[in-house]
């Protein structure tokens, strides 16, 4: 879900699939959306209930439901006490899943990828092109005056849990997953290795 509002962190991917029922019952929530989208645009620093409530102008007592059933999915957590400033002692929520590395994948197929060692050759074969594409990814949005708004900002909103950016995260997942799909979808080459083991008609 998108919103109208201006964004302060930049969102590369607009889906987010949800991995249950009560996923699926929290987020066809209108006002759900909004409380997560406030977390998230928050950034790093995070936000409080008292934020939301004053920006929303939605009730305390349906932000705190909210907020608690994010919480238990633990698509939010709470910014942690050793690193908030001196004398901030309000409950700070912080966006803990964007839609960057949240896909949906069975469960037995992700077990037997690990089971068969395919997934660590996998990753490890591809791990230094794909860092090196980055590096080129990266430096292409930055020298281009028109790309360089899409770029995540720097030195800032770097995640207090995982040490990261969520935003570039999502950036180059995002990159990545345009790529990857433009590939199987559209790719001639990969039709043809398709059609070679019987999984495709070479019929126009």
């Amino acid at each position: 879900m998108n919103s109208t509002k201006s964004k302060n962190i930049k969102t590369y991917l607009t889906h987010f699939p949800v991995e249950s029922y009560l996923e699926a019952d929290i987020l066809s929530k209108e006002l759900a959306w909004k409380v997560m989208d406030d977390i998230r645009q928050a950034g790093a620093h995070g936000i409080t209930a008292e934020d939301v409530i004053e920006k929303e102008k939605i009730p305390a007592s349906v932000v705190y439901s909210i907020l608690k059933e994010l919480y238990r999915l633990e698509f939010i957590f709470l910014y942690p006490r050793d690193k908030k400033s001196k004398g901030d002692r309000k409950k700070r929520f912080v966006c803990e899943k964007g839609t960057w590395g949240k896909y949906g994948i069975d469960r037995d197929f992700d077990a037997a990828l690990k089971m068969s060692g395919m997934m660590d050759y996998m990753t490890d074969e591809l791990r230094q092109p794909i860092i090196k594409i980055f590096k080129e990814l990266r430096n292409e949005f930055e020298k281009n005056k028109e790309l360089r708004k899409f770029l995540p900002t720097q030195n800032t909103n770097v995640c207090p849990n995982c040490q990261r950016s969520h935003e570039a995260m999502e950036f180059f997942y995002a990159s990545l997953l345009r790529s990857i799909d433009l590939m199987i979808s559209e790719s001639d080459e990969f039709k043809k290795f398709l059609v070679e083991r019987g999984y495709a008609s070479d019929e126009e």
